[in-house]
């Protein structure tokens, strides 16, 4: 009977150590959001990058101010602060550009940009009969027959009814990439490509563009999917109409530029560094409010949540905001290979670049072993409505340290609204919730928090 009471006082023992340190696991989350929730300085450090600094393409005078006042605002926060050289790739849209259909002697004028990287169309403008393609399989079936001389008029339409957007860009997105080089094999002069967003409106989206040296660089550009609509249905009544374009973006000369880092010192692994980032550029038009203002700031409202609330990490806290994730990834790959130099353990990266909806739940690629660890956390995020824990993480920026075995994370926001903004005119600052953002900054420094406190990732 002895033994047995001996058991059940070391059972219970045990069982409220466990109930404890749940408990304080969900204090110190608890307190981390009420700090985020109270404190408006992640949104109106958002409102000075949008507002101040809207228009930053790598390269650009925009984001050269975009990093300089970032190192301003993040330095009361963090124990370093530096720049990380790079030079940058600078593509310039030049004048705005015009796009006409004429059919007879009507013209209608309609709002069109230029798809990143895209060559000019010169002074003259460009005008060609059009032709109108769902597929590179149609594209291959016109041949060279069908298609010398005109513009290609890449109409493939993002299907609204699915509920995970992503997967519809990705479905879509060959048409803006590769859409200028296919085309341009079989003879045509320029494309016209459908906005990449689920909904009907009259702005066009951009986005990058790749050419190869061996096919002829054609312009590229994109228009909205109301306008696309209106385009196809002119089509069928009458294919012989003509499209005019005139565009006057060029590349220039590469331009040294940097990645912003900004970092708190472990306790007791310094030399082991969680990196969470997000990309300072954004395209040329809007202001780059949900992508990836947004991330930018949700990683420097870590550094300043942990800062404030006295939390003392591990191991280094390192806010990356990246250089051109937009177009060429110059920075990402510049940060990946300074951190094979300098021989680096990085436990864990994290990225913010889906947008400042309301998050709910983050995506993880690790091995087997670290995602089950990963999942034992779940339970201390559900009370904030962040339910969705998948094994499919990462991001653009982050994915260039996959090959070192970095377990990577990405925090997902709701996702259905993020393609109404997405490379457009439309992504503004007052597009951006105050609450949302602030949710999303609390999740992801929480995340980093106890991923560091229980060594989730050994």
């Amino acid at each position: 009977m002895k033994l047995l009471h001996s058991l059940i006082y070391i059972i219970s023992f045990l069982f409220c150590g466990i109930v404890s340190a749940q408990d304080n696991d969900s204090v110190l989350i608890s307190t981390i959001y009420r700090e985020a929730l109270s404190n408006d300085w992640a949104y109106r450090t958002l409102e000075d990058l949008c507002k101040t600094t809207p228009h930053r393409l790598a390269g650009s005078e925009g984001v050269s101010k975009a990093i300089s006042r970032m190192y301003q605002k993040i330095a009361p926060f963090a124990d370093t602060v530096y720049l990380q050289s790079v030079m940058a790739k600078h593509w310039s849209r030049g004048k705005k550009e015009e796009a006409v259909v004429i059919i007879g002697k009507e013209k209608r004028s309609i709002a069109a940009l230029a798809l990143g990287g895209s060559v000019g169309t010169g002074k003259a403008g460009l005008k060609a009969n059009v032709v109108e393609v769902h597929s590179f399989a149609e594209l291959k079936q016109l041949g060279k027959t069908g298609i010398q001389g005109k513009m290609v008029f890449y109409n493939f339409a993002m299907d609204p009814m699915d509920m995970v957007p992503g997967r519809q860009y990705g479905k879509t997105v060959f048409q803006r990439f590769f859409g200028a080089e296919q085309a341009a094999y079989y003879g045509a002069v320029g494309t016209i490509v459908r906005s990449l967003t689920n909904i009907p409106d009259k702005n066009p989206h951009t986005g990058i563009m790749r050419y190869v040296d061996s096919i002829p660089k054609i312009p590229a550009i994109a228009i909205s999917t109301l306008d696309a609509d209106e385009l196809s249905r002119d089509l069928k009544l009458n294919s012989s109409l003509e499209f005019f374009m005139r565009t006057g973006c060029e590349m220039l000369p590469d331009v040294p530029s940097y990645n912003l880092i900004a970092e708190i010192r472990g306790n007791e692994i310094p030399k082991e560094v969680i990196t969470v980032g997000g990309h300072i550029d954004s395209w040329d038009v809007g202001e780059g409010a949900h992508d990836d203002g947004v991330g930018c700031v949700h990683s420097m409202e870590v550094l300043r949540l942990i800062h404030t609330l006295k939390i003392k990490p591990k191991r280094t806290i390192r806010m990356v905001l990246f250089l051109d994730e937009e177009m060429f990834q110059v920075g990402a790959r510049r940060y990946a290979e300074w951190v094979k130099e300098r021989n680096e353990k990085i436990y864990a990266a994290i990225e913010s670049d889906s947008g400042g909806s309301l998050p709910i739940g983050f995506s993880c690629t690790a091995d087997s072993a670290q995602y089950l660890e990963f999942q034992k956390l779940k339970s201390l995020f559900v009370p904030y409505g962040i339910n969705r824990f998948r094994n499919d993480g990462g991001g653009v920026d982050i994915d260039f340290l996959a090959d070192m075995h970095v377990p990577l994370l990405d925090m997902n926001p709701d996702p259905q609204r993020y393609f109404e903004y997405h490379h457009s005119a439309n992504d503004i600052f007052e597009k951006v919730s105050f609450r949302d953002l602030q949710l999303g900054s609390a999740t992801i420094t929480a995340m980093i928090v106890m991923l560091d406190k229980h060594d989730s990732f050994k």
